[in-house]
């Protein structure tokens, strides 16, 4: 099978085809060789590999639009393809029983080599979820692992953009066309991805997003990661089906513990109780993944990070306590004290507020409904 342009652009035409499955397409591959050979088979030779209505639908498309037509159209559209012909083609992907055909994407394609981390969960998260989300996100990303996700509402939005707030990359897999932004307030999520990441799809231009398309998608968003990492998630939800996916490719499978009587954290527990691994911080990931070299990154940034930046700050004692106290999680003002004096400082309430007072005005935390956190940046190098 050739990695050139001209195959591309034969299987591209092939992939453009609606309702024809990826087994259908592998087996005329297998059978023809190259995508051009299979343009170019006859229609008696299509209905014996792939059946009478397969035969119809290539039949029909050669009727409507040529190869080049359908290449030049997705060139003008900025939308690159490969297929499972390309040596470009992801190499985590062709080891899965059931890859796609193709992939439709803008940006970039993920790194096959770089370490890479799928996180999933609700859509309709809780403040405790987005926390740990934009957490462990960022953690991952500061140390150079690249975020997969769906690009959907709530934990998948949450984490991409910490991922590329932290500087890593991240890329989304559609269950929709690739030109197809979903959701649509989701649409400077899916600038950044494109700019520093990618979002790809294996649906033809066009496609729109329907129930049925997200599971089958749901495969890819796993496949393209070491290990899959769930943060919120109900008993009955679609979470889960990727999480089977992952184990049924031999991922890593990964959970963000929750309390018992939340139902946003039940999915996760039960997946607990099944023999998934927690994970309570970046570092329980790339520990037990054995990635080494970035552990020692991060190890240097818990060093060096926070401290530095705020041993260049004009900052007391019991500043420098409040900062070591907080992190990305909002903390309330009552709690603060009470860490403080359980630290041995004596200072009065007043004074603390004082001391908080400043370091927001610093820029160094910040406050929301009478909650104190570290500035994200800050944080991210604690």
């Amino acid at each position: 099978m050739g990695d050139t342009q001209q195959e591309k652009k034969y299987a591209c035409w092939l992939d453009s085809i609606r309702f024809l499955s990826s087994a259908g397409k592998y087996k005329l591959l297998d059978a023809a060789k190259t995508a051009e050979n299979i343009y170019r088979m006859k229609e008696s030779d299509l209905t014996f590999f792939i059946g009478a209505k397969g035969s119809m639908l290539i039949t029909q498309a050669k009727k409507m639009q040529s190869p080049d037509m359908v290449y030049e159209r997705l060139l003008a559209s900025k939308i690159k393809y490969t297929f499972c012909g390309a040596g470009d083609f992801p190499k985590r992907l062709s080891r899965i029983p059931d890859p796609p055909f193709g992939l439709f994407y803008k940006g970039a394609l993920p790194d096959s080599a770089a370490p890479a981390v799928a996180m999933i969960g609700a859509r309709k998260c809780s403040e405790y979820g987005h926390c740990m989300a934009k957490e462990l996100a960022q953690g991952l990303g500061a140390c150079g692992v690249d975020i997969i996700s769906g690009m959907a509402l709530g934990i998948d939005g949450i984490s991409q953009r910490a991922a590329l707030d932290a500087g890593a990359r991240s890329y989304g897999v559609l269950g929709c066309g690739v030109d197809v932004v979903y959701p649509k307030s989701n649409q400077p999520l899916y600038e950044k991805l494109t700019e520093r990441g990618g979002v790809l799809s294996e649906y033809p231009l066009g496609t729109e997003p329907k129930p049925m398309l997200f599971p089958p998608r749901n495969r890819i968003i796993s496949a393209l990661s070491d290990a899959v990492l769930v943060v919120e998630a109900r008993e009955k939800s679609g979470t889960l089906i990727t999480v089977d996916m992952a184990l049924e490719q031999g991922r890593e499978v990964y959970v963000v513990p929750g309390r018992c009587t939340d139902n946003l954290s039940r999915g996760c527990n039960l997946l607990l109780r099944q023999g998934a691994s927690a994970a309570l911080c970046a570092w329980d990931i790339i520990n037990d993944m054995g990635w080494d070299a970035l552990g020692a990154r991060m190890q240097e940034k818990k060093t060096n990070g926070v401290s530095s930046y705020i041993n260049g700050a004009e900052l007391t004692p019991l500043s420098r306590a409040v900062c070591g106290l907080l992190d990305v999680t909002p903390v309330a003002q009552d709690t603060v004290i009470m860490l403080l004096r359980e630290q041995g400082f004596s200072q009065t309430v007043a004074d603390i507020c004082r001391e908080l007072v400043e370091l927001e005005l610093k820029g160094i935390i910040e406050r929301s409904a009478g909650q104190y956190k570290l500035r994200d940046d800050i944080a991210l190098r604690k």
